[in-house]
């Protein structure tokens, strides 16, 4: 027998006897996964095992791999922004009064910009240039997760962000395990409405809950923009997103150094 649930992420369990130990939907149907240490390995396909009628071809695929003790398995992009989410696109015409921008020079639109947020506590703003915006909205957009380990004590919290639409989501690593799509704890929007005529995008992060400071958000922000821009940060991003076998927590924290990172991140 095989409990099946059908809440997100969509997972199941075999019993004891059997040895593979989870299954995950792929590419429209179950598939069992077995646990290497490291990444969860695909050992077959598992039509036989759900009832008829309540496999769905369109279902999307989700990405798996293991640390030392747990398995992850992250949903979709698409199930995880849904229409309405928190911190989703918006336009830059809600924030500020566009034609007075455009009426003044790069230089004057980031001070303008920075000074407007200088002071909220919930906010952070930045400013990029047009080749930034464009390297990272290309790469983003090709591989729109990626893991952030954020430093609580002794140890750390896996946060995972998501991109989609010009906006990046940010919400911990459980929570989005769990089905938690409508809850972003940190949303950012890059504002391109000025690159034509300014070589310039805007950037507004907000925080959506309590769980994290500005200057963690700060710092969140500033190492997704390495992620994406820095060849060799991106090649891991490549493979979580991509190669999702290939990608090894242990190997990702001992070489990457995610928390070295972040401790020498001080502004974006």
């Amino acid at each position: 027998q095989v409990f099946v649930s059908f809440a997100r992420p969509r997972i199941g369990t075999f019993p004891p006897s059997c040895k593979c130990d989870t299954l995950v939907w792929m590419a429209g149907v179950f598939v069992p996964l077995r646990s290497t240490g490291r990444l969860c390995v695909a050992v077959g396909r598992g039509r036989s095992i759900a009832q008829p009628g309540l496999l769905r071809a369109s279902a999307p695929q989700p990405l798996a791999f293991t640390s030392a003790r747990r398995t992850y398995v992250i949903g979709s992009l698409n199930e995880a922004l849904a229409k309405g989410t928190p911190g989703g696109a918006k336009k830059l015409s809600d924030m500020a009064k566009v034609p007075m921008l455009l009426k003044e020079s790069p230089t004057r639109v980031r001070e303008i910009w920075l000074e407007q947020f200088r002071d909220k506590e919930f906010v952070v703003a930045g400013t990029m240039a047009s080749d930034e915006y464009h390297t990272i909205r290309a790469n983003a957009t090709a591989c729109p997760m990626f893991l952030l380990p954020v430093p609580r004590g002794e140890g750390y919290m896996n946060m995972v962000w998501q991109f989609q639409n010009d906006s990046f989501m940010y919400q911990p690593l459980e929570s989005f395990q769990q089905g938690g799509s409508g809850r972003i704890d940190l949303g950012v929007v890059l504002f391109s409405e000025l690159l034509e005529s300014h070589k310039l995008a805007l950037l507004h992060g907000e925080l959506q809950s309590g769980l994290l400071s500005n200057a963690e958000a700060v710092r969140m922000i500033r190492y997704t923009r390495e992620a994406y821009l820095d060849p060799i940060c991106f090649a891991w991003v490549q493979k979580f997103n991509q190669r999702a076998r290939e990608f090894h927590y242990e190997d990702f924290i001992k070489e990457f150094m995610p928390i070295e990172r972040w401790h020498a991140m001080d502004s974006i």
